[in-house]
């Protein structure tokens, strides 16, 4: 029998209700010397119990997993585009597992938090920041806890898990004992849990002092975090029901939710069907469409900003591969999708076609054919919205092509612009710092998707277009047009009408005229990055942010925005 076996309900029901001092089901004896767990556990037992004590040995080195001796649980929950068949049967294996940790006082580092490039057919390694402790029962060791996630090769989904061990400074540990219970990925969804022999190799890495630095320095700057069930004793009005709402978006569905106000970061929990996940705030969170703003939008408006006219350069004299048929076309055309290139005039009817199956290929020749070749020009750029994703990725590489014109072949416009210029004054993660690039020499940023986030990183970057209207210590980091266009602010520059005549598309950005849901005379336009799945992060004009991330193919949302207009009236 496979060793991770269906758990006795009355295990489970003790894993799930821990008295105040911990009796542990994932022991030291389990870790040392065990064949199991023989099923998934609470989560609490991934978690440092009230009281743990500081750790007495130190980790810094290499962590290696013997991931070729796997015997895994898996559990398929969801699968609507039957990935899983014969022929890819690896996806209940985790890729080779090499990489190196440090310990920063209860905190455990990864040097690499992902996502990490490798020749696995399905996943990619994603990191954040765990935690170190002594604990009764453990003989001396010290126990770790990590967070990690599995990112698909070729598209967005992601697979949050944990795993612990025990350590001695000397280098001695235990088998790795780890589990996956929670996703952020509409069309495919399951468990899996495991136990790895694993390898400590103690060293002293080169790189320790910046990589602390840079972590330290995010964890000390975040947005000061409160749970949002206490958002009424600041604002008495206020009903936290409203802030992911159940009517909304079904709890199953949720990974987690925020709102943002007044500069205090109102958080849910991130529930699971075995308790809350125990690292929250280090969760990792996928893009999809919202970096279509964030990295296709802020990306040209920086380069706008740098180099006038940048915009408007022509996509045919940029991107060989659409040298002909392309003239006329700009990269705020590509960026706005109204290239003139397209198959059905529906809006979004182009993307639910074969052709985008092709283009979630992982090499840039690929991709920047579909971009290309994939539909004849039927009308005049600017004039026809068909929404794309491999428009915006045109966009990113024409914006890649120009940077490089102009400071060098070695310019990288996401490294070069966006983490220098914003994620870094931002103080966003590390995690943040490393757009998913082509599987080849050129490792040309998707631009249309492809960024891995965590809470904060989403509450700042929102922040940024919010409340700080795209300026950093009073100093315009972004081109005013391209900005000020999205909040609709341009007379003569609304963009185009999208999925309703309330919703405009334009520089990578929907805003959506709310008006008529709170009871105000004017327009009044919020500002909406939008993923695929579901995932909203909704800017609204009286200052505040609510965002959620769930995997129900639902977009609502004015639950909260209702709410957050009870608390500042946006009519104004």
């Amino acid at each position: 029998m496979n060793r991770c076996v269906a758990l006795a309900s009355a295990l489970l029901l003790a894993a799930c209700n821990q008295p105040a001092t911990l009796e542990r089901a994932l022991t030291y004896e389990l870790l040392r010397v065990g064949d199991g767990p023989d099923s998934l556990l609470a989560l609490k037992e991934f978690d440092a119990p009230v009281g743990a004590r500081k750790a007495s040995n130190t980790f810094s080195g290499r962590l290696i997993l013997e991931t070729q001796q796997q015997d895994n649980y898996f559990a398929l929950r969801r699968d609507t585009l039957s990935l899983v068949t014969p022929k890819r049967p690896d996806i209940n294996q985790l890729p080779v597992f090499d990489f190196a940790f440090i310990q920063d006082g209860d905190s455990l580092v990864p040097v690499t938090p992902g996502p990490v490039p490798n020749h696995h057919g399905w996943w990619e390694f994603v990191f954040g920041t765990g935690r170190v402790w002594d604990e009764e029962g453990d003989k001396g060791w010290s126990r770790a806890s990590i967070p990690f996630a599995l990112k698909e090769r070729r598209e967005d989904c992601i697979h949050n898990g944990v795993m612990s061990f025990v350590y001695r400074t000397s280098g001695d540990i235990s088998n790795v004992v780890f589990q996956i219970t929670n996703q952020t990925c509409q069309y495919l969804q399951f468990e899996m849990s495991g136990i790895l022999p694993a390898r400590y190799e103690p060293e002293s890495l080169s790189n320790v002092d910046a990589v602390l630095m840079i972590a330290r320095q995010n964890r000390e700057t975040r947005i000061p975090v409160r749970s949002i069930v206490e958002i009424g004793d600041k604002y008495p009005d206020a009903k936290a029901a409203a802030f992911g709402a159940v009517d909304e978006i079904d709890p199953a569905d949720m990974s987690l939710y925020g709102f943002v106000i007044d500069g205090v970061h109102y958080v849910s929990a991130c529930n699971t069907p075995y308790g809350d996940y125990p690292f929250c705030n280090e969760m990792a969170l996928p893009s999809y469409s919202t970096a279509k703003s964030v990295v296709g939008g802020l990306g040209l408006m920086l380069l706008e900003s740098a180099y006038p006219g940048a915009a408007s350069a022509p996509i045919s004299e940029l991107v060989p591969e659409c040298a002909k048929g392309w003239e006329g076309t700009t990269i705020e055309h590509a960026l706005d999708m109204t290239t003139g290139h397209f198959g059905l005039p529906d809006m979004h009817g182009d993307e639910d076609s074969a052709i985008n199956g092709r283009f979630f290929s992982e090499d840039h020749a690929g991709k920047i054919d579909v971009a290309c070749n994939g539909f004849p020009r039927k009308a005049e750029p600017g004039t026809h919205l068909s929404y794309h994703t491999w428009d915006t990725y045109l966009a990113g590489t024409a914006m890649n092509a120009f940077l490089k014109r102009r400071e060098g072949p070695d310019a990288d416009f996401f490294d070069d612009l966006l983490v220098a210029k914003v994620w870094k004054p931002l103080g966003l993660s590390r995690l943040a710092g490393a757009t998913r690039r082509s599987y080849d020499e050129v490792r040309q940023p998707y631009t249309g998707f492809g960024l891995t986030l965590l809470r904060d990183d989403v509450a700042r970057l929102a922040q940024f277009i919010g409340p700080m209207d795209g300026r950093f210590d009073n100093e315009d980091l972004l081109d005013r047009r391209l900005f000020d266009a999205i909040k609709q602010r341009v007379p003569g520059d609304p963009g185009m009408v999208a999925e309703l005549e309330t919703i405009r598309y334009n520089n990578g950005f929907r805003s959506f005229d709310i008006s008529s849901y709170v009871g105000c005379e004017q327009p009044v336009w919020v500002v909406v990055l939008s993923g695929f799945g579901g995932i909203i992060v909704a800017i609204m004009p009286n200052d505040t942010v609510y965002y959620y991330f769930s995997d129900g193919d639902v977009h609502r949302y004015l639950s909260a925005v209702r709410e957050s207009h009870r608390i500042r009236p946006m009519c104004e």
